[in-house]
């Protein structure tokens, strides 16, 4: 599954690159372990703190309840876990029948800040002021992640796990079979997310876009107007910064959760909110996008089916 670089992160162990999904496709002739996947291997979410997962949009501050029409085609957090969790519980009953004991931790656990790419609550900068009071620049959240370990595993497991032996320019593709049973092609990790649908899954092109539509609106007369007059306030209030994005170097030497760096973040806020320059943005960002939806819906759809038919998919696995 390819993404973008939002926030969501994946752990660098072998046992944990492949947890939501890899560019491998379709189904070989090897693959039998999909008779394994039971109740056992199934988990449910009952031990994850959901209070800790990213809203879907904003909840206060200037981005309150703005969600972009992108946004549709972006995959959710909520979803992404779903899948995730479906993936690893397929590897569990892959390695089962192979006689190893391999239970990645859940999926959840260590939730990015954002729910999808589009990033609403800093896309055009710091937009929470009860965050900027407490945090300046820095994120309401930001300690170390837990309950990512990845479970150790010896030469015959990683083996089947990852249908390769070696490391690094040596590696190369594993026996065809393990004590008599076929290893799927890419091992337990790469027959994973053939199993749930999510080995094909592509978001580049409405990360692209996204990207694309922030850029283009930077742009445009009426932003342009927005962000001067966002400037002037910021010079008014003895910060000299052309864009919010660039307000955070203003703490460059002082920490961006230092004092200092909570007055700036505050004089930002506050200058977004009596420019209006948030709500401005917004608006052009929203028409560009739409734009882009109307020359790209093909292949926006097309991505969105697969994401949501990987959706059902897991879903159905999980309540096995």
């Amino acid at each position: 599954m390819r993404r973008s670089t939002s926030p969501e992160r994946r752990v660098a162990l072998l046992a944990m690159t492949v947890l939501a999904g890899t560019v491998m496709a379709g189904c070989g002739p090897g693959e039998r372990p999909a008779e394994h996947s039971g109740s056992k291997a199934a988990r449910t979410f009952d031990d994850v703190d959901r209070s800790q997962w990213p809203d879907a949009t904003p909840g206060r501050g200037l981005a309150k309840g703005l969600k972009l029409p992108l946004e549709r085609y972006m995959q959710s957090y909520e979803q992404r876990v779903a899948i995730d969790q479906a993936v690893r519980d397929q590897q569990t009953a892959c390695m089962a029948g192979f006689g190893f004991e391999f239970r990645p931790p859940p999926a959840g656990t260590t939730p990015p800040p954002n729910p999808n790419d589009a990033n609403m609550e800093r896309r055009y900068g710091i937009t929470d002021r009860v965050v900027a009071e407490r945090h300046g620049y820095g994120l309401a959240k930001e300690e170390p992640p837990s309950g990512s370990s990845s479970p150790k595993l010896g030469e015959a497991a990683t083996m089947v796990l990852s249908g390769a032996v070696g490391k690094g320019d040596t590696k190369s593709s594993a026996p065809i079979s393990y004590k008599g049973k076929e290893i799927p092609q890419g091992g337990c990790s790469g027959w994973a997310p053939r199993k749930v649908g999510a080995a094909g899954l592509d978001f580049s092109l409405v990360s692209r876009l996204n990207y694309e539509s922030l850029t283009r609106s930077q742009g445009t007369p009426k932003v342009r107007a927005a962000l001067k007059s966002w400037s002037r306030c910021m010079k008014e209030k003895g910060y000299e910064v052309a864009i919010p994005f660039d307000a955070i170097h203003l703490t460059t030497g002082k920490g961006n959760r230092s004092e200092q760096a909570v007055a700036i973040a505050l004089a930002d806020i506050d200058c977004k909110k009596s420019t209006d320059l948030v709500s401005i943005w917004y608006r052009v960002d929203s028409g560009i996008q739409r734009e882009q939806i109307n020359q790209h819906r093909t292949g926006l759809e097309t991505s969105r089916q697969q994401n949501e038919a990987a959706v059902r998919t897991a879903e159905r696995l999980l309540r096995r």
